[in-house]
């Protein structure tokens, strides 16, 4: 289970995202049990390391190669945002953010920036997935393999840490 973030850590995290300090964004929730983090992190490292595919958190490689690096970089911002914003709707009457974005919640913003850039839902690596298991087994079979993909991500993140400070003190 997640740390719960406050209404004033959303502030200090907005902050980070007027800076264009996206890592750092992602880097503070992950480190905090926000398993989307971690995903749209490892996804986010790779543009700011000069790579270019993956580099907006479930934009198709096919896709993200049309675009030119400020389309990317402008989506990646936005994309953040919006997570941002998701995670913000907990905010209510002083109660703190407890959970990261569901299934529903995550297509949502998603289905909005990408929109938003011209882009449609079948440029999302997850349209698919998403598609397949409401028809086999509702949105509840959504949610599950969501939650699936999360996790494993956030093991995926966890052991690729491990990974490079093994490294680094082998050096």
């Amino acid at each position: 289970m997640p740390s719960s973030i406050s209404k004033v850590q959303c502030r200090k995290l907005r902050a980070l995202l007027a800076k264009g300090r996206i890592v750092s964004f992602y880097s503070y929730l992950a480190d905090h049990g926000y398993y989307y983090a971690c995903w749209a992190a490892g996804d986010v490292d790779s543009a700011d390391a000069g790579l270019r595919g993956g580099s907006v958190p479930g934009l198709s490689q096919e896709t993200a190669l049309r675009l030119t690096e400020t389309e990317l970089v402008k989506i990646r911002e936005a994309m953040a945002s919006a997570y941002l914003s998701a995670l913000e709707a907990q905010l209510t009457q002083g109660d703190p953010i407890t959970r990261d974005v569901t299934a529903e919640e995550t297509a949502a913003f998603h289905g909005d920036v990408f929109r938003s850039h011209f882009l449609g839902l079948k440029d999302w690596t997850l349209y698919q997935p998403f598609e397949q298991q409401e028809k086999a087994g509702g949105i509840e079979a959504v949610e599950r393999y969501w939650q699936t993909v999360l996790r494993t991500s956030a093991q995926l993140s966890a052991r690729a840490l491990a990974r490079s400070a093994a490294l680094l003190q082998a050096a």
